[in-house]
């Protein structure tokens, strides 16, 4: 580990343990922080000097002999005192016991640190699911083509209310990674796009996700909506879609 990835180490270990820790809020520096916890435990494991488990073998070797031939004849030349392989690897395993240990309770304080660092705060309390979108097979994905969506890989559900709701599969951002995505819009603009939304359409909301966290779209209900998703769901209302494999839930804080 060069000096750069120790000074990475240091920081991320300062923002998990440290005065004033953030790092639960930033999964991916949490990931990084695992990642070179891990290869620093592993380097440390892997520069271990041969010779000290050599002499480890070797002491144990020479108490067993005393044991055996007595105290008074352990110096006696004799006794062959030469380590022998079934010990090394007696005192190798036991080594790798205690690093065994060592990990566990070097994790335990890590996760404890980082517990203790921040008041756990319920995600989305007094929140109900209120409906489930119903896939719609027919239903062309084109219409979000031009957003990235790979159309072969997308798929759109039923009308919810004057909502359509597309997801799949997109790039989000400049380094080329992927993650699925939720799109809701007007279905009058899907119907009426021929063939892709127009960029100017009026409600339309979306999201992708990150890494476990799913992929969301989340709005408070206007007087744009349609007519129907008002009655369904009040102006002021607030509302979720969330994406879970191949469903879409619905949520609202109005029940």
């Amino acid at each position: 580990m060069d000096d750069e990835v120790q000074d990475e180490l240091r920081r991320l270990r300062a923002r998990a343990y440290g005065p004033g820790a953030d790092i639960a809020d930033d999964p991916v520096a949490v990931a990084r922080l695992r990642e070179l916890e891990e290869l620093d435990r592993t380097r440390q494991h892997t520069t271990l000097p041969s010779d000290a488990v050599v002499e480890g073998g070797a002491e144990a070797e020479r108490t067993g002999v005393a044991a055996s031939a007595g105290l008074d004849d352990l110096d006696s030349p004799d006794i062959d005192q030469t380590p022998r392989p079934p010990l090394l690897r007696t005192r190798r395993r036991v080594w790798v016991a205690a690093v065994g240990v060592a990990a566990v309770v070097v994790a335990a304080s890590a996760l404890t640190a980082v517990g203790m660092s921040f008041t756990t705060v319920e995600r989305t309390p007094g929140i109900a699911q209120t409906d489930a979108l119903t896939p719609a097979p027919d239903l062309d994905p084109a219409a979000v083509g031009y957003l990235g969506f790979d159309p072969e890989q997308s798929r759109g559900f039923e009308d919810y209310y004057g909502l359509t709701a597309f997801a799949g599969p997109t790039q989000i951002d400049s380094e080329g990674n992927r993650a699925d995505c939720l799109l809701i819009s007007d279905t009058a603009d899907v119907a009426d796009s021929g063939g892709a939304l127009r960029s100017n359409a009026g409600v339309r909301f979306g999201g992708c996700a990150a890494g476990l966290f799913p992929a969301t779209a989340e709005f408070i209900v206007n007087s744009t909506f349609p007519e129907q998703f008002r009655a369904r769901y009040p102006v002021g209302t607030a509302v979720q879609f969330v994406l879970d494999g191949d469903d879409v839930g619905v949520f609202s804080d109005a029940g």
